[in-house]
């Protein structure tokens, strides 16, 4: 999660967050192919006039999803039931009502996926942990845990990076997968417990024990922008499900 200079970057993370949550959730509800496919152009557009994105970029990061989406489209609409067949063949009976529901349900992961990645790629991931505490009253303690671990994730890669460029060094070859997993597998986990024990004792010296009544370097705000996007964006997916 990282921030770029796009509009939606200078929004409220929580803000943001409940506005496509609340759009993810309308569209559980929606059974219109129609509207399922206009609601993900929507997060698109956004995506690109408001978000920062391009092109490419856009169709980089879906690209393994279209797979997904053919499959489960295939998934559907073969093997579905209705009484409008439109082609059979041996155990194959594509409906009509199979097609609009498996061509529903590929679009609502499409949107869903589009949505996330909104929201992922347009916002920093320590604003989105001081705006849980300050606007959704979070648990210092949670967030800040929330945090040392997500901040993990990308240490765990480089080590393991680092791990695999030395055995490739030394000569090592191991075709086993199974124990490949577990050769990386135990220094990683070593090295996460000393560093986690590491970041207790620094958090410790220097104060932190969990309390709500603290102060913070860093605080979000909820501005008329905010309010703005998110009444927006609800209005227009409404409008779009009941026209």
């Amino acid at each position: 999660m990282k921030a770029n200079t796009s509009f939606l970057a200078t929004l409220n993370p929580s803000c943001k967050l409940f506005a496509h949550l609340f759009v993810m959730f309308l569209l559980m509800s929606i059974t219109n192919t129609k509207v399922t496919f206009f609601i993900w152009i929507l997060a698109v557009l956004i995506g690109i006039f408001l978000g920062g994105w391009r092109i490419t970029y856009f169709l980089k990061r879906l690209l393994p999803y279209f797979g997904f989406f053919v499959l489960i489209f295939w998934m559907m609409a073969a093997f579905g039931e209705g009484q409008e067949t439109i082609w059979q063949w041996a155990w194959f009976h594509i409906t009509k009502e199979s097609l609009n529901h498996g061509l529903t349900i590929a679009l609502r992961m499409l949107a869903f996926v589009t949505y996330g990645l909104l929201f992922t790629s347009t916002t920093d991931l320590t604003l989105f942990i001081m705006s849980l505490i300050h606007q959704c009253k979070l648990s210092p303690k949670w967030a800040y845990g929330l945090l040392a671990g997500l901040r993990f994730i990308p240490l765990f890669q480089s080590e393991l990076n680092q791990m695999k460029t030395a055995h490739k060094v030394r000569g090592y070859k191991e075709k086993n997968g199974w124990k490949a997993f577990k050769r990386y597998a135990l220094p990683l986990f070593t090295h996460g417990i000393r560093k986690s024990e590491r970041i207790a004792i620094a958090m410790e010296a220097r104060g932190f024990n969990g309390n709500k009544d603290r102060t913070y370097y860093r605080t979000t705000k909820i501005a008329s922008r905010d309010w703005a996007y998110l009444l927006s964006l609800v209005s227009v997916v409404i409008g779009m499900t009941f026209l």
